[in-house]
C-alpha cells in the first residue's frame, strides 16, 4: 500500500504542474494578443497626414470636389509620391451619407490588413457639394 499513495502523490504533482503550465501559457497568449502593432500607428499616422494635406491643397481639393480622381490625377500622383513605395493604397470619393468601402479588391493585398480613414472636403469658394475622400493602406 504504501507504493499506491507515493503513487497518487506523482500524479497529482503532475496534474498541479500541468495546470500551471496551461494558466502560465494563457497568460502569455493574452498578453500577446492585447499587445498594440507597432506599425498600425505609423500607417494610421500617415494615412491622417496625407489625408490632411489633399484637404489643405486647392488643386487636389478641387479634384475631389469634381470627382475627377482618376489613376493619373494630380491626386494619386500626390499620394503615391508622399507614401513609402512598399505601401499600395486605393482612394475613393463619395457623397457624405454613402458608406463607401474599397471599389475592388487588389490582388497584391490578399492576406494583409487594410487599413481605411476618411476626410470630409466641404467646399471651394464658389461651390458647396461636400465629397468624403477615403483612403485605403495596406503594406505590401
Amino acid at each position: 500500500m504504501i507504493p499506491m499513495k507515493k503513487n497518487k502523490k506523482a500524479w497529482l504533482r503532475i496534474v498541479e504542474a500541468t495546470i500551471a503550465v496551461l494558466i502560465v501559457a494563457s497568460v502569455i497568449f493574452i498578453m500577446i494578443v492585447r499587445a498594440p502593432r507597432e506599425g498600425e500607428s505609423n500607417v494610421r499616422e500617415m494615412q491622417r497626414f496625407v489625408l490632411e494635406q489633399v484637404s489643405k491643397n486647392d488643386t487636389l481639393r478641387a479634384e475631389v470636389l469634381n470627382e475627377d480622381v482618376g489613376d493619373s490625377s494630380e491626386t494619386v500622383e500626390y499620394i503615391n509620391s508622399t507614401l513609402p513605395g512598399n505601401w499600395g493604397f486605393q482612394i475613393r470619393v463619395c457623397e457624405v451619407e454613402e458608406v463607401c468601402g474599397m471599389q475592388s479588391f487588389p490582388a497584391e493585398a490578399a492576406r494583409k490588413e487594410i487599413y481605411g480613414d476618411e476626410i470630409f472636403i466641404s467646399s471651394t469658394l464658389q461651390d458647396y457639394s461636400p465629397k468624403k475622400l477615403k483612403l485605403f493602406v495596406w503594406i505590401n
